[in-house]
C-alpha cells in the first residue's frame, strides 16, 4: 500500500529545547518517538520543535520564499489587491495566481508544512495523558497547545485547498488525521474539517482554563490564542454569535495599542501588545529567506534592495482618512512612479533581519467582534467597538453614524487598513466571496498579469500536490481540485 509522501513525515520530529528565552536546536537522532512522550519535558521539546519549524527556512538553501507560516501569510496577502508588487521575483507567482498547480512549489510547501505540524502534535495529543509528571496542569496545558496548533494547521489547509465554508460545506476539503500515521487518508468534506477544528479549539480552551498556567513565551499558544483562532473560524463559518463571544474573550487583558506603538515598526513584540508571535534572534534569523526581507524597505533584503518592492495599494490609500497614523506610515514621495512605500513593518533601526513575527493581535479580535455584531444587527455595539480602535489611530477621529450595510463596509475597510500585510486579505476575499480588482490603482499589468478575477475563481484555491496524489492510495486524479 502506498504511504503518504514520506519526506513530510520522514523528518517530522524536528525537536528543540527552550533556552535563554529562545527556541534552540536540540539533538534528535538519539530520541525515539515513544521516548518523547514519556515525560512532559519530552512533550515540551516536541512543541518547541513545532514552533521553531513554523518559522524556519525549508527546502534548498537558495529557496528564499519558504520560511514557515509567514511565507504562507505573504502568499495569501499577495492574492489580493492591497499589495502591489513592482518587479517579478520571489513570490511573483503568488502575485500572478500562478502558484496553485499540483506541481508548483507553493502548494507542496503549504501542504507539507501544515501536515508536518499535524503529525507532530498528534503524537503529543495522543500520549501526553500517560506522560510522567507531577503536574497535571502542565500536561493539560501542553495538550491544549498541541490541539490549538492542530486546529490552526487544519484551518490554514482547508482555506488554501478549497473555497470558503459557506456554500461549500459538502465539497472535498483536506484529509483529517488525528493519529501520528503515515497512511494516506481520503479528503474529508469541508464541514468535517471545520468540525474537527472547532472540536479541537473547544477542548483546548477548556484545558487552558482548567490548567490556568501563564504563557511561557510569546510563541506559546494560550487560551487567548485558542479563543482568537476560534473567533477566526466562526467568522468564516458565519457563526456570528460565537465569533463575537470568542473575539471579545480573546482580547481580554490586551489593550488596543496606541498610535505611537503602532508606529514602532512591528518588529519587536516587547514594544507592542501581540497575543501570539515568534521572537527571533540573530543566530536564528533566516536573513534573505525571511518575511522582513520581502516586506521591509528599511533593511537590505529583496524589498529593500529593490529586487521585488511591495508597495501599498493606491486604491486602498485613497480610501484612508487624513489624520490616520496608518496613512502617515505610507511614504508617497515616489507616488508618481507608482511606489507607495509602507513603513508599517520597519526593522532597519532596531532588529534588522532578527525582527519578530506577528501572528495575532487584539485589534484583529476587536474587528472580528465588530463585524459579527453588525451582522447580528447590534449596530450600536459595533460602532462603539470601532470607535475604540479609531480613538487610537486618529488624533481627532470623525464621529461614526453609519448604519446597516454602510457600517459593515466601514468595518471591513478598517480591517483592510489595520491588518494590512499580516496575511488576511486573500482569505477575506474568499470568505466574503469577492473577486479581485487591481485596476485603477498602482498595479503594473506587466508584472501582475492577472489584474482581475471573479469571485470564487478556481485560481483562489491550490491543487493537491502531485506527490500526494502519487503516494496516497486514497486520493487520485479524480479527487483533484479544478
Amino acid at each position: 500500500m502506498k504511504k503518504i509522501f514520506s519526506f513530510i513525515f520522514g523528518s517530522a520530529f524536528i525537536l528543540f529545547s527552550c533556552s535563554d528565552n529562545y527556541l534552540e536546536t536540540a539533538p534528535t537522532n538519539q530520541i525515539s518517538d515513544l521516548a518523547v512522550f514519556q515525560t512532559v519535558e519530552g512533550a515540551q521539546t516536541a512543541i518547541d520543535g513545532v514552533l521553531r519549524d513554523m518559522r524556519s527556512q525549508h527546502g534548498a538553501a537558495n529557496m528564499h520564499d519558504q520560511f514557515g507560516v509567514k511565507a504562507i501569510d505573504l502568499s495569501v496577502d499577495l492574492m489580493g489587491e492591497d499589495i502591489a508588487v513592482e518587479k517579478f521575483h520571489w513570490f511573483g507567482a503568488d502575485y500572478r495566481f500562478e502558484n496553485r498547480t499540483a506541481n508548483d512549489p507553493r502548494s507542496l510547501y503549504a501542504w507539507s508544512l501544515f501536515y508536518r505540524i499535524v503529525y507532530n502534535v498528534n503524537g503529543i495529543i495522543n500520549h501526553i495523558d500517560e506522560a510522567a509528571s507531577d503536574s497535571e496542569n502542565l500536561k493539560k496545558n501542553l495538550k491544549a497547545q498541541a490541539l490549538t496548533l492542530r486546529a490552526y494547521s487544519y484551518f490554514q489547509l482547508v482555506q488554501l485547498f478549497q473555497h470558503t465554508y459557506s456554500g461549500h460545506e459538502n465539497e472535498p476539503g483536506v484529509p483529517v488525521y488525528t493519529d501520528a500515521t503515515t497512511e494516506g487518508f481520503p479528503r474529508n468534506t469541508v464541514a468535517e474539517v471545520y468540525q474537527q477544528i472547532t472540536e479541537d479549539l473547544q477542548v483546548a480552551v477548556q484545558l487552558f482554563e482548567t490548567s490556568n498556567m501563564p504563557q511561557r513565551h510569546i510563541s506559546d499558544p494560550t487560551v487567548n490564542v485558542a479563543r482568537g483562532l476560534w473567533a477566526r473560524v466562526a467568522l468564516v463559518m458565519e457563526d456570528w454569535q460565537t465569533a463575537a463571544e470568542m473575539a471579545s474573550a480573546a482580547r481580554q487583558g490586551y489593550p488596543i495599542m496606541a498610535a505611537t506603538a503602532y508606529s514602532t515598526g512591528f518588529d519587536n513584540y516587547s514594544q507592542q501588545n501581540w497575543m501570539w508571535g515568534f521572537e527571533v534572534n540573530n543566530e536564528q534569523s533566516t536573513t534573505y529567506a525571511s518575511w522582513f526581507s520581502h516586506m521591509d524597505w528599511s533593511i537590505g533584503g529583496y524589498c529593500g534592495f529593490g529586487f521585488s518592492p511591495k508597495s501599498f495599494s493606491l486604491q486602498l490609500y485613497n480610501q484612508m482618512e487624513d489624520g490616520d497614523v496608518r496613512k502617515a506610515l505610507v511614504d508617497t514621495t515616489s507616488i508618481a512612479s507608482g511606489s507607495l512605500v509602507p513603513r508599517k513593518f520597519s526593522a532597519g533601526n532596531d532588529k534588522g533581519f532578527a525582527a519578530d513575527l506577528v501572528l495575532m493581535r487584539p485589534e484583529e479580535m476587536l474587528l472580528i467582534e465588530a463585524e459579527a455584531r453588525v451582522r447580528m444587527e447590534e449596530e450600536a455595539v459595533a460602532r462603539n467597538l470601532l470607535r475604540v480602535l479609531r480613538d487610537q489611530r486618529f488624533d481627532n477621529p470623525e464621529p461614526l453614524y453609519s448604519t446597516g450595510q454602510a457600517l459593515l463596509q466601514k468595518i471591513l475597510l478598517e480591517r483592510r487598513i489595520e491588518l494590512w500585510g499580516e496575511g488576511f486579505r486573500g482569505f477575506d476575499l474568499k470568505r466574503l466571496k469577492l473577486g479581485v480588482d487591481r485596476n485603477n490603482s498602482n498595479h503594473n499589468p506587466l508584472v501582475a498579469r492577472t489584474m482581475s478575477l471573479p469571485a470564487e475563481s478556481e485560481k483562489f484555491i491550490y491543487q493537491i500536490p502531485q506527490t500526494e496524489i502519487d503516494a496516497n492510495p486514497n486520493i487520485g486524479e479524480e479527487d483533484q481540485n479544478p
